[in-house]
């Protein structure tokens, strides 16, 4: 079974099982058992979403994740809340889809490599005449853009089919456009930054940047990931164009992934280590 339709069914269960629900007590009410504070969906959430995510499932006017299996299952599952009679129960439905589609776009963000189809067109390109000018574009892209922690670059210098290798094991993709998308869902813009080091021209087809990221990751319990520092190396096509985007962390991709989960433990292991 897919990781969609695992997703999908999952989705299906948890609303047969609200609807059939009994109201609360009375004393379960008055007294609700306390949240964990780690699982609590952010209140930008809840303020924010809901009015989008309203007219999102309204006959999936705009994509939802972009798979059409889940985003299906998904607005079903919003549209089918309104069955659910307790108030209560109505109100955990809510938030438990809020949950669902937050894990969603960041798995099925993170899988576009495995996606095989042709690069997607990102409207009109703008070639550039030499390193140096890609060097200026690619800067403001890290100054005023963010893109590495908003997926907001400058689409128009890079080639449809652009490469991107990293040492995320999810990588390398191939295409702007899912790189655009799994970067876009990656990071919680407003607790994450990346700062640019330094940045230079290495020949006259290649800029090398040098930058530092400290994260937090856009799910639902917002782990973070400990800062680190990269490279990244941009290299232009004949036609001008950055064709392939390469990345070196000073981490693997396992210390990444072992910070984000047991955050305290790896500071006393790097501690221990410099020692």
């Amino acid at each position: 079974m897919s990781l969609v339709t695992k997703g999908a069914t999952i989705l299906k269960l948890l609303f047969l099982i609200l609807v059939i629900l009994p109201a609360p007590s009375k004393s379960f009410l008055v007294s609700p058992p306390p949240v964990r504070r780690g699982f609590a969906i952010s209140s930008s959430l809840r303020e924010g979403e809901h009015a989008r995510l309203r007219d999102e499932s309204a006959g999936l006017r705009e994509e939802i994740t972009g798979v059409e299996s889940f985003d299906k299952a998904w607005a079903k599952a919003w549209n089918d809340k309104e069955r659910i009679r307790c108030p209560f129960w109505r109100r955990r439905a809510v938030d438990a889809l809020e949950a669902a589609l937050v894990v969603g776009r960041f798995v099925l963000a993170r899988h576009k490599s495995l996606n095989l189809s042709p690069a997607a067109e990102t409207g009109e390109k703008k070639p550039m005449s030499s390193a140096a000018e890609a060097l200026e574009v690619i800067r403001n892209d890290f100054l005023e853009r963010r893109y590495y922690v908003t997926g907001r670059l400058s689409k128009a210098i890079y080639s449809n089919d652009c490469f991107f290798d990293a040492p995320d094991p999810d990588m390398p993709v191939r295409g702007l456009r899912k790189y655009v998308d799994a970067t876009s869902h990656l990071f919680e813009p407003k607790s994450s930054s990346i700062d640019l080091l330094s940045i230079e021209t290495v020949d006259d087809s290649a800029v090398l940047a040098r930058w530092r990221l400290e994260a937090t990751l856009m799910l639902p319990w917002r782990p973070s990931v400990k800062a680190y520092t990269g490279v990244t190396l941009y290299e232009l096509n004949e036609e001008g164009l950055v064709s392939r985007h390469t990345e070196l962390w000073s981490i693997t991709a396992a210390d990444a992934f072992i910070s984000t989960l047991f955050p305290n433990w790896y500071e006393e292991q790097q501690h221990t280590r410099c020692w």
